[in-house]
């Protein structure tokens, strides 16, 4: 039995989600559905991009996810199939794949461009049901090579990005990659590096993590552990990076924190 993931924008109110699944119950029955999320930001691909990203690693080998965040259905962007470290993605060249790419050992992207593998008549605005979904469950039947879609594509779409680093002797710059629901904001800075500089500088009092004027004073180990519910605080995410939070509260909120905001660790 097939595992098909599915991410979108489209919410929980209309019925495009439930018609991508039938239409790949269509092409197979032996289909597990798990939803990731499809309450991303409309036509936020960047957030997609994150969800993609941080859930893919926790799936078995031969995982299919279908990400649909598509501003620009219709035109000319590519439809891609991708394989990565044996897991396989379907969805559009619009960035929303980048972080997938960015920490995949291994990948190789194929447009979507064989009429057998889509439906017969393809609309101008939901790809999803006519494109992505058919492709997903080709794919998930197996037997059905990635070069049998269509021509390799070398160079996928990839959304701006920047990636922590040393900056200055006792410096990590990073950024705000995403703020969940909660409101705490999650960053690319990542425990690795943090660990990394706490074994070369050896701190005699420990760091702070700043984000524009606000200044989070140290790292905690879980929520409950922050000493107040008023200011910023920092520990390592389950995703293994430094999320910012507020204890019982929104750090968004309270803080104004977003996604692109600047975060420096420093080590003292």
């Amino acid at each position: 039995m097939a595992i098909v993931t599915l991410t979108t924008d489209f919410g929980y109110a209309e019925p495009y989600v439930g018609v991508m699944k039938g239409v790949m119950l269509g092409i197979n029955r032996a289909i597990t559905f798990v939803d990731l999320t499809h309450g991303v930001e409309a036509r936020n691909i960047r957030q997609a991009a994150f969800a993609l990203a941080y859930a893919a690693p926790w799936f078995p080998e031969g995982a299919i996810h279908l990400a649909v965040v598509d501003p620009g259905v219709g035109t000319q962007r590519k439809a891609l199939a991708l394989e990565a470290d044996g897991q396989f993605f379907v969805g559009p060249d619009n960035g929303i794949l980048t972080l997938v790419i960015a920490r995949a050992g291994k990948w190789r992207a194929d447009e979507i461009a064989n009429p057998e593998l889509s439906l017969h008549e393809i609309s101008g605005t939901f790809h999803g049901r006519d494109v992505f979904a058919p492709a997903a469950a080709w794919l998930s039947r197996g037997g059905v090579p990635l070069e049998a879609f269509g021509p390799p594509v070398a160079g996928p779409e990839r959304l701006a990005q920047t990636h922590a680093m040393r900056s200055a002797g006792n410096l990590i710059e990073g950024e705000v990659v995403h703020t969940d629901h909660f409101g705490n904001a999650i960053t690319n800075i990542s425990r690795e590096l943090v660990e990394q500089m706490e074994r070369e500088l050896e701190p005699d009092d420990g760091l702070e993590i700043i984000v524009g004027s606000v200044t989070a004073p140290g790292m905690v180990k879980t929520y409950s552990d922050a000493p107040d519910s008023t200011s910023l605080w920092a520990t390592f995410s389950s995703g293994g990076a430094i999320e910012l939070f507020v204890r019982g509260g929104s750090a968004a909120r309270l803080f104004g924190l977003k996604a692109g905001d600047h975060v420096e660790v420093r080590f003292f």
